[in-house]
């Protein structure tokens, strides 16, 4: 019986899924299905500013998928609730969509979190998922996940989009316009 347990636990160990747990380094990305754009940049700014307020007053992530249809337009999949700081987007977004990033808010305005930048996790499972990403932040900043780039980009700063009334800027922490993933492997 004990060995038929140990046995049952080196099976499952092996089970793991490929990319979990990997340097992001080594995971090879086919190309994006599309070059990115100033629409897709505005449809997710307007997702989020839809998704913001309930976000923020919650103090929950919520997150998805933007793709696009047979048609070429861009659509999102239903925001999924999150908890304080997770929250996991479907695994597809349905047939007939070619999914481009994943979105999610970063919830409410903790001064004792830092929320005002995508975290290492967030480009990390971007770069597994082999897809772009979107972050929005309580200050209202938009960031876009380059994940074949590995970096996350500044799209536009506070307020840009719907903010949390409480937010204010870290002064011990004057925000970037770009990190890489080694940039926040320390946070």
């Amino acid at each position: 019986m004990l060995r038929r347990l140990g046995l049952f636990l080196l099976l499952l160990a092996a089970c793991d899924e490929p990319d979990l747990g990997r340097d992001p380094a080594t995971i090879v990305m086919a190309p994006r299905p599309q070059p990115q754009t100033e629409a897709e940049i505005a449809f997710a700014a307007d997702l989020f500013n839809g998704l913001q307020a309930q976000s923020i007053d919650e103090g929950r992530e919520y997150c998805g998928l933007i793709g696009v249809d047979a048609s070429g337009s861009y659509i999102a999949t239903t925001a999924r609730r999150g908890g304080t700081s997770t929250c996991l987007p479907p695994l597809s977004a349905g047939s007939n969509i070619t999914v481009l990033a994943s979105y999610h808010t970063h919830g409410a305005y903790d001064p004792e979190y830092l929320t005002e930048v995508p975290s290492y996790d967030d480009i990390r499972t971007d770069i597994e998922d082999g897809t772009d990403g979107y972050v929005a932040t309580p200050g209202g900043r938009l960031w876009y996940v380059d994940a074949r780039a590995q970096e996350a980009r500044l799209v536009c700063g506070a307020r840009c989009l719907v903010s949390d009334a409480e937010f204010e800027e870290d002064p011990a922490f004057p925000v970037r316009p770009r990190y890489s993933l080694q940039d926040l492997s320390g946070f």
